[in-house]
């Protein structure tokens, strides 16, 4: 007995040691793709230091995005009282939005609550309002009556992002759907849902005008979004809705359209071809050099490249053409005024290290979409400026907040990817932006010149694009909670399909 102990004992070490040694690699391997391995040397150093929680100033972050979470997750709680400020309480992971709309993914299982992203700060479920730059307030207001409330700063960090910009064409606002916030995707499958089975009726009723109207999804704008989408919706319609539709497979349309000259304009063109080409194949009916004009609610009118005009008749219209300013950002560029350097009609203005122009130095700064810096809209660029920011306010790096000359934000494009549907997608990767060739000793060794040499990006398609693009967007996760929930979603989709029905359609009520 005493001998079988012995053996079980010295198994369970053995598994236990191996165990957490390959945990601690994963570990390892997650802080180094997600640019947190200072993570360890820092904090490790600061286990020495004492808490100076009387001392500490208070960082007010408006915001639960990319940049904010980033920027918060690198702050030292010894040194800063930090409350995060947001109508939304959780961050959303954007990549795989279009997917939830489909069913690919669950919309809970691309949700981190703010309180579990960023457990050092304090959060308040409440909407910005104005900010008093001058008594250094922020001034909020929850749901209910009477909740207004004030809160003091010595910095100010503005995440907000940025909301869909319709470019004041008729009729968008009232009669699109959009796809920049987790509301959205469910409003946006909702509505899929809903227009099939419309359709189903319609079939019985033997309306066949109605059922082509029904079933034609008209996507604006083709960028990753508008592409990822369409792909999305390609493999939505020959997987799962032809097969428990028959009746309606051969009436499903999606139509893309374009107002460039081509897909994926960030990308190289031979890839935005290669896209274009591909999703034709699909049978997504695309159309390039086209501009919407104004929109109805059960047609769109778009402007060809001969000039004239044609109407597009839709069962559903999602608007992915591009971004502008959200009110409170106008407010507060307007406020900080035109004379101080507030000029640009996209966002708040930053100078070389994210401080907004016109403020006094070092007390506000701005992240992300609703920032003006030279710097495209991305998700990639948010969340390298808010490590960027919260390593500047770490301990020993405290006077470059208000120092004129400190070191600028410099970004590092890692790579540009997009699913494109069945099961491939189109990425770009960058190396150096990833193994950042040539800043050390390790990264500019022989063998990885001779592996990467001066190639400023490689360019990976179709099936093999599709693994690096999950296997990309599953290491960025925040959490291994969220890495589990989407890898579970994953092999249901795989396993069974994508439903075709929603908790969010609810029950049908008739009068």
């Amino acid at each position: 007995m005493a001998l079988m102990m012995r053996r079980v004992a010295r198994k369970a070490a053995k598994y236990g040691i191996v165990g957490s040694g390959l945990g601690g690699t994963v570990y390892l391997a997650n802080l180094y793709i997600n640019d947190d391995m200072d993570d360890i040397a820092y904090f490790a150093r600061g286990m020495f230091r004492g808490s100076l929680k009387e001392a500490r100033k208070k960082v007010v972050v408006l915001g639960s995005g990319w940049g904010s979470l980033s920027f918060a997750q690198k702050l030292d709680p010894k040194l800063y009282d930090v409350v995060i400020v947001s109508p939304r309480p959780f961050f959303f992971y954007t990549p795989l939005l279009c997917g939830s709309t489909t069913g690919t993914v669950n919309p809970a299982s691309i949700v981190e609550p703010i309180r579990d992203s960023a457990s050092n700060c304090n959060f308040l479920h409440v909407t910005c309002k104005d900010v008093d730059l001058d008594a250094k307030k922020v001034l909020c207001a929850g749901e209910s009556r009477g909740s207004e409330i004030a809160l003091d700063y010595d910095h100010l960090v503005i995440a907000v992002g940025a909301q869909p910009n319709t470019f004041g064409i008729k009729g968008v606002a009232e009669n699109a759907f959009f796809l920049k916030e987790i509301e959205h995707g469910n409003a946006v499958r909702k509505q899929l849902l809903d227009t099939v089975m419309q359709a189903d009726v319609a079939r019985v009723a033997g309306n066949m005008d109605k059922i082509k109207q029904l079933l034609n999804i008209v996507v604006v704008g083709g960028g990753p979004t508008g592409v990822e989408f369409c792909g999305e919706l390609s493999d939505f319609i020959k997987k799962d809705l032809g097969v428990r539709f028959p009746e309606l497979k051969q009436h499903f349309q999606v139509t893309l359209i374009e107002a460039l000259p081509g897909l994926l304009t960030m990308f190289q063109k031979a890839v935005g071809v290669h896209v274009q080409e591909h999703l034709v194949n699909q049978g997504v009916d695309v159309r390039l050099n086209a501009m919407v004009k104004e929109a109805e609610k059960d047609k769109v009118h778009i402007k060809t490249q001969d000039g004239s005009i044609e109407t597009i008749n839709f069962g559903t219209l999602v608007w992915v053409a591009g971004v502008g300013m959200r009110p409170f950002t106008k407010k507060l560029c307007d406020k900080i005024g035109a004379d101080a350097g507030q000029t640009d009609r996209r966002g708040l203005l930053v100078d070389h290290a994210l401080r907004v122009k016109g403020t006094n130095l070092g007390e506000v700064f701005a992240l992300g979409d609703c920032a003006v810096s030279g710097k495209p809209p991305t998700a990639q660029v948010a969340a390298q400026q808010g490590k960027y920011l919260g390593r500047m306010f770490r301990f020993s790096n405290e006077l470059m907040i208000t120092d004129p000359e400190a070191a600028p934000f410099s970004y590092a494009h890692q790579g540009t990817m997009a699913y494109i549907g069945d099961s491939q997608a189109a990425t770009e990767v960058f190396p150096n932006g990833l193994i950042k060739l040539g800043q050390s000793s390790i990264t500019d060794h022989l063998w990885w010149r001779s592996l990467y040499g001066d190639v400023d990006h490689v360019r990976v398609m179709g099936v093999a694009g599709f693994a690096v693009w999950r296997s990309v967007y599953f290491s960025k996760m925040y959490s291994m909670r969220s890495r589990f929930s989407v890898g579970l979603d994953w092999s249901r989709t795989a396993l069974f399909g994508r439903p075709s029905a929603a908790p969010t359609q609810g029950t049908l009520t008739c009068e």
